[in-house]
């Protein structure tokens, strides 16, 4: 009954964050991912994973991201690794823009809390995009807490925030500094002894040019192999 609790809790937060309708100043959107990380030794990982956005109420597909990730273990724990993704991207009037990225990547443990674990994860990108010449540098941190749940075995509540800030951009734009936040709260559900979803709510507050809020759900798997 627990679990059950739990899951129509979820199904409610969904809900009201799909409900949401489309303003001035927000969006109700969705986001897919698919993640996956293949062990390559006792050292080293491959991390590949592909991610869709559909906003204006989850009618336009306008975002496709595809990014692959070379990873070294540490004896201390964590992932650093360096890696290469491409967007594609379409505004609703219809404008398609392609970027690549070369980003590093550190994965570290904070501290533990109980039984949860609080995890940090900090990226450095280098961003190229097709329509402007130069390059932006971007960095993201996010921290994330994993709270072990009673019911099937790795059964768990996620919640992370990530900032995102712009430290240059080929434009001269002023838009240097933080760009926006990302806020998730939903569920992490073992499917098998490798596949996990992980379904909830996700929020993002853009605080560059004209201030939005985008309400989604955020539905995405992971596996090991």
């Amino acid at each position: 009954m627990t679990f059950l609790r739990q899951f129509l809790a979820l199904a409610l937060l969904l809900g009201m964050a799909t409900g949401v309708r489309a303003g001035d100043d927000n969006d109700a959107q969705v986001w897919l991912s698919l993640a996956a990380t293949k062990k390559l030794s006792s050292d080293f990982d491959l991390v590949m994973d592909m991610n869709s956005r559909h906003s204006d109420n989850a009618t336009h597909f306008g975002h496709f991201q595809v990014r692959g990730l070379l990873g070294w273990r540490p004896p201390s724990g964590g992932l650093l690794g360096a890696g290469y993704s491409y967007v594609w991207s379409k505004s609703l009037s219809g404008q398609v823009e392609h970027e690549h990225r070369i980003y590093q990547q550190a994965n570290y443990k904070l501290m533990s809390i109980g039984k949860a674990e609080l995890l940090g994860r900090t990226r450095l990108e280098e961003r190229f995009f097709s329509d402007s010449d130069g390059m932006a540098v971007r960095v993201r941190q996010q921290l994330r807490l994993n709270i072990p749940l009673k019911g099937p075995e790795g059964l768990k509540a996620i919640v992370h925030t990530e900032l995102l800030a712009l430290l240059s951009s080929p434009e001269d734009d002023g838009l240097e500094g933080v760009s926006q936040f990302r806020t998730f709260a939903g569920l992490g559900i073992p499917l098998t002894k490798t596949v996990v979803l992980e379904a909830g709510y996700l929020n993002q507050a853009v605080v560059t040019g004209d201030d939005r809020v985008n309400h989604a759900l955020s539905l995405g798997l992971n596996t090991k192999f």
